[in-house]
């Protein structure tokens, strides 16, 4: 029987989503002004950057959430299994 808050786990869970979603936020944030200072200052070198980097690193963080959901659903079944 594990030791410790067993509700621990499922907070640790909701805490890192919360985190990450904020993170996708920024990233959505640093985007629009990369798109915006790209629609002053076409420079090509930027262009390249901006059709490829952003869905990339938004990819993995939807990634990250889309995991840590699957195991805090699979942590509240084990604290409130069905009766």
């Amino acid at each position: 029987m594990p030791t410790g808050d067993p509700y621990g786990p499922v907070y640790n869970l909701l805490d890192a989503i919360a985190m990450k979603h904020m993170e996708m936020a920024q990233l959505v944030s640093e985007y629009k002004a990369m798109i915006e200072d790209l629609e002053e200052h076409a420079d090509p070198e930027k262009i390249k950057l901006a059709r490829v980097l952003p869905g990339a690193r938004y990819t993995v963080s939807s990634t990250f959430v889309r995991e840590a959901w699957l195991k805090a659903e699979a942590e509240l079944k084990l604290l409130f299994p069905q009766a």
